[in-house]
């Protein structure tokens, strides 16, 4: 068998499982493909609100960051000492709100990360 009928066989199998299975790759994209791709979107945000978090916290003094989940999004509350002063994303929940359920002595230290 030459070359152009090998190329030639393989693009009609190619075809026929494109044609037999195509639909599903479809609704498995479609499925999970988004989610997917819509999870390391908020893995990013997350990671760059950590960075910014631990950013803020290594300027002032006694600096650490408590990562809370207030409505199921991460967030990173900054402290100064035991005052919250920031939060990365900006959240309009005010301090106690963030913090009812938080364990503070989970607290990262800018120095340690």
């Amino acid at each position: 068998m030459g070359k152009a009928a090998t190329t030639a066989k393989v693009l009609g199998t190619g075809a026929k499982v494109a044609v037999k299975y195509g639909p599903q790759v479809k609704i498995a994209w479609d499925n999970g493909g988004k989610q997917a791709g819509a999870a390391a979107a908020r893995r990013a945000r997350s990671v760059t609100a950590r960075r910014k978090a631990l950013k803020r916290a290594a300027t002032v003094r006694d600096g650490s960051i408590l990562k809370v989940a207030p409505n199921g999004a991460t967030t990173y509350v900054v402290f100064t000492g035991d005052q919250p002063i920031a939060t990365y994303p900006a959240s309009n929940l005010p301090y106690e709100v963030l913090l009812a359920h938080a364990d503070l002595g989970k607290r990262i230290a800018a120095t340690r990360a």
